[in-house]
């Protein structure tokens, strides 16, 4: 009986399956990096906005993009992290890195969320402390988070909306304002300044006639 009982024991423990590899290897890095060629197939192949797209369309293309992406994209980035943290790997924090630095250039470009990118942009560079790429779009981000009273200062009444872009940039979708009266249209583009205040750019069909760098005051300055 002791006999049969041991062997049931070595046969059991040898049956039991070893716990998760905790060490990088070649195995695993081979499965994501098939499922990472399908996922920029996949990426490839979102519809991609028009050279004559306006500001608002290839917001609303971007964030179409991004639902669209999201459950495949989460799926994977979650399996990713998991073989990071298990492993180690650098092979892994690379392409955390990279898809930080992607995402984070999207929040910077496109929807101008200056914060956001600037959270992908250090997430990226603690993952590479090493990478000149996530640090030099850290710095550009952080110069384009609050309007420059230089850039304001240049912009003048009868320029277009293109030439107002490259001087100080594009506010967030959520601060530019429009009504259309009369068949015109009027917006208001508002950018917030270093000191928490706001500056604000008019237009009328596009094109600037009035600009106000104190359109609204500091949370302090407005209390006294």
């Amino acid at each position: 009986m002791r006999k049969s009982l041991l062997i049931l024991l070595l046969t059991a423990l040898a049956c039991t399956s070893p716990g998760p590899v905790t060490q990088p290897n070649d195995r695993e890095w081979s499965l994501i990096s098939a499922d990472y060629q399908w996922l920029e197939t996949v990426r490839a192949g979102l519809k991609k906005p028009s050279p004559t797209a306006t500001r608002k369309e290839r917001i609303e293309l971007s964030l179409d993009n991004l639902k669209k992406l999201e459950p495949t994209y989460n799926a994977f980035m979650d399996k990713v992290h998991e073989y990071h943290l298990r492993t180690g790997d650098p092979r892994a924090a690379s392409l955390l890195a990279r898809e930080k630095i992607i995402l984070g250039d999207e929040y910077l470009s496109v929807l101008s969320r200056y914060e956001k990118a600037i959270d992908l942009y250090r997430e990226a560079l603690e993952l590479q402390p090493g990478s000149t790429d996530a640090q030099q779009r850290i710095t550009l981000a952080g110069e384009k988070r609050f309007v420059s009273m230089t850039g304001f200062a240049n912009v003048k009444t009868g320029m277009k909306e293109e030439a107002v872009q490259r001087l100080v940039g594009l506010p967030r979708e959520d601060w530019i304002k429009q009504v259309v009266q009369n068949n015109r249209l009027y917006s208001v583009w508002i950018y917030p300044k270093a000191d928490a205040g706001a500056a604000a750019i008019y237009f009328d069909n596009g094109v600037v006639y009035h600009t106000n760098w104190n359109a609204a005051a500091p949370p302090a300055a407005s209390k006294q």
